[in-house]
C-alpha cells in the first residue's frame, strides 16, 4: 500500500505534530508499506520516511502562538497533486490542531475520494469546540466541567466576566481557549487579579476562552480504537498541571499503564470513554481525557488525533493491552478501511 502521512502545520502543536509523522512513518514502514510524509506548509515538498522532520528536542516552554492559518489554495493544490503524483492509497493525517483537526482536511479528503485513517469531518468539529463537545458529552450522561464561554471581543470586559465566576463557578478556575491542545495557553485562576493575563494567554492563540471551575483530581486518559477502551493511562506531573512543559520535558511527569484505580472506577472510565466516542461520532482511533477523585470523574475533552510518538499515550496504552506500535498502526490502518467513505458526486 501506498500511504502519506501528513504532519506539520502552522499550529501551536506543529513540532508535536512532527515528531507523530516520524513515529507513524517509521512504523507504517516496518509493517512492509511504502510511505512519504507531507507538510502541508512546504508545498511540492515529500519527505522519505526515514528523512526526520521533526527538531531533536520538542522544546520545554509552550510555543509562542502562530496562529492557525486558513485552508489556503495553494495548500489544497499542494496536497492533491502530492496525491496525485505518488498514487497514494491512505492519508494518515496526524496533524494537530488547526485545519487538520478540526475537519476541514477530512472534509478534502472525503471530496476528493481519498480514505484515511480517523475520524470524519463533521466527529473532528464537534470534538475540536469544546463548548459543544462537553453539551454532546453531557447529553450522553457523560459528568463535564461546570463553566461558560468568553468570547474573543468580550475580553475587554473582564470585569462582567469576574462577575459571571463570582455568582456562578466560584474560585479557582481554569481559562483555556474554546480549541486546540497540548494545554497551549491554559492558566488555573485562583482570584480575579490573576484573570486578566490568563484571558491574555488565550488572546495569543486568537480563540474564545472556555472558563471552568477547577475540578482537582488525578488525570486519566483513554485510548478508544475502533469502540473498544484500551488500558487506561494515569498522568502524575510532579509538580503543578499537566501543562506544555510537563507533558514534553524529560522527568517532569510519571506515566502509571494501567491507572492504579479500582475495578469499578475503571470501568465506569472505560465505558464513559466508549460513550464519548460514540457521541461525537468518532472514528478508528482517538484519546479521551479525564480527571478522577473520590467523589467521582468529570470527562475533559475527546482528541480526534492524538500524539502518536514513542512516548505518547495511545502507544503507551496499546503496550499495556498488548499491541506493538506496528500492531497499533495496522489496526488503525484496518479500522480505516472498513469506514471508507466514497462521496456521492
Amino acid at each position: 500500500m501506498r500511504i502519506l502521512v501528513v504532519c506539520g502545520g502552522r499550529t501551536s502543536e506543529r513540532v508535536v505534530s512532527l515528531a507523530s509523522g516520524d513515529a507513524v512513518a517509521t512504523w507504517i514502514k516496518e509493517l512492509g508499506h511504502d510511505v512519504w510524509k507531507y507538510d502541508p506548509e512546504k508545498p511540492g515538498r515529500v519527505v522519505e520516511a526515514t528523512a526526520r522532520m521533526a527538531p531533536s528536542s520538542i522544546g520545554v516552554d509552550a510555543p509562542s502562538t502562530v496562529g492557525d492559518v486558513a485552508f489556503s489554495p495553494n495548500i489544497v493544490r499542494g496536497l492533491i497533486d502530492v496525491l496525485s503524483s505518488r498514487d497514494i492509497d491512505l492519508v494518515f493525517p496526524i496533524l494537530h490542531g488547526g485545519y487538520g483537526e478540526d475537519g476541514t482536511l477530512q472534509a478534502l479528503l472525503e471530496w476528493v475520494g481519498m480514505p484515511y485513517t480517523g475520524s470524519g469531518p463533521r466527529s473532528c468539529a464537534l470534538a475540536m469546540h469544546k463548548p459543544t463537545a462537553k453539551a454532546l458529552m453531557a447529553n450522553a450522561g457523560v459528568p463535564v466541567a461546570k463553566g461558560f464561554s468568553v468570547r474573543y471581543d468580550e475580553y475587554t470586559n473582564h470585569e462582567q466576566v469576574t462577575e459571571r465566576i463570582e455568582t456562578e463557578l466560584g474560585y479557582p478556575v481554569v481559562v483555556k481557549p474554546e480549541s486546540g491542545g497540548s494545554t497551549v495557553g491554559l492558566s488555573v485562576v485562583n482570584s480575579a487579579e490573576e484573570l486578566l493575563p490568563a484571558l491574555s494567554a488565550v488572546r495569543e492563540q486568537n480563540d474564545n476562552a472556555l472558563i471552568e471551575k477547577l475540578f482537582v483530581g488525578r488525570e486519566i486518559a483513554a485510548t478508544v480504537i475502533d469502540g473498544q477502551a484500551f488500558p487506561l493511562v494515569e498522568i502524575r506531573p510532579k509538580q503543578g498541571i499537566y501543562d506544555y512543559t510537563n507533558k514534553y520535558t524529560a522527568g517532569r511527569t510519571d506515566y502509571f499503564c494501567p491507572a492504579e484505580l479500582s475495578d469499578e472506577m475503571t470501568e465506569k472510565v472505560h465505558a464513559a470513554a466508549a460513550a464519548v466516542f460514540r457521541a461525537l461520532d468518532a472514528r478508528g482511533f482517538a484519546r479521551v481525557d479525564f480527571l478522577v477523585n473520590e467523589t467521582g470523574f468529570i470527562c475533559l475533552e475527546l482528541n480526534s488525533l492524538p500524539g502518536m510518538t514513542a512516548t505518547s499515550l495511545v502507544p503507551k496504552s496499546a503496550k499495556a493491552f498488548g499491541l506493538t506500535e506496528k500492531e497499533l498502526i495496522a489496526k488503525i490502518i484496518a479500522c480505516a478501511w472498513r469506514t471508507v467513505r466514497i462521496p456521492a458526486h
